[in-house]
């Protein structure tokens, strides 16, 4: 039994780990070795604790914040979009390793649990239009908080939808915002605090436009998670 084991294993898992190419040892996890995990840069500064903004010289609302502060209540991300980080991310949605949800969701939870938020009523992943989710097969964002959530002991909902439009990357700033401002709708009503859960967050157009929508679904809070984000000062989270 333990040959056949054995022998379905090497069959059907990848034998070499799907970022770096090196052999699959112990530690490795979705199909990629410890050492990339291992070598994953997380953010160790104090976060701003409004939007999440990195590595402040001092605690508190950035000035951002202070000025005029996102509509969500807090956000927090893994670390920055660059490096291995985002060589996983990239994995996940276009390499179509959906078995790397499972290992990024327990970064997720790390990066949850040191933000001290309480337990939310439900996690939420960011929507896909119907036509791209039918495209790549999945939604990442909706992957990363059924995994989650099954760690926080949460359930998940998807109270919005999302309308069509163009793909925001390589957008400036100011055409992203533009572009996010009217793309989500409420589908069903989502009480209580909600946790946000995207992969990435660049300008903060996507989570801005999404907390604006589950508010009007009943949401009384709303936490805003993802794993990277992009190491730009002009970004709103």
């Amino acid at each position: 039994m333990a040959s056949l084991a054995s022998a379905l294993a090497s069959t059907f898992l990848p034998a070499a780990c799907g970022r770096c190419g090196e052999p699959l040892g112990a530690g490795a996890a979705g199909g990629v070795c410890a050492a990339c995990w291992q070598a994953v840069v997380q953010h160790e500064g104090e976060p701003c604790p409004r939007c999440g903004r990195p590595d402040l010289a001092v605690p508190g609302p950035c000035l951002a914040c202070r000025d005029a502060p996102p509509p969500w209540d807090a956000a927090a991300s893994v670390g920055p979009y660059a490096g291995i980080l985002r060589d996983l991310v990239l994995l996940l949605k276009q390499g179509r390793r959906d078995e790397l949800a499972a290992p990024l969701a327990a970064l997720l939870e790390d990066a949850f649990r040191a933000a001290g938020w309480p337990l939310p009523a439900f996690v939420v992943g960011v929507p896909m239009h119907w036509w791209r989710r039918l495209q790549r097969g999945f939604n990442q964002a909706e992957l990363l908080a059924r995994e989650l959530a099954a760690r926080l002991g949460a359930p998940v909902r998807s109270p919005l939808r999302r309308g069509a439009g163009a793909p925001q990357v390589g957008q400036a700033r100011s055409e992203r915002l533009r572009l996010s401002s009217r793309r989500f709708a409420v589908a069903r009503r989502a009480g209580g605090s909600i946790l946000l859960v995207d992969d990435v967050v660049t300008t903060g157009a996507t989570a801005a436009a999404c907390t604006r929508a589950l508010r009007h679904a009943g949401a009384t809070e709303v936490r805003v998670l993802a794993l990277a984000r992009t190491p730009d000062p002009r970004s709103l989270a």
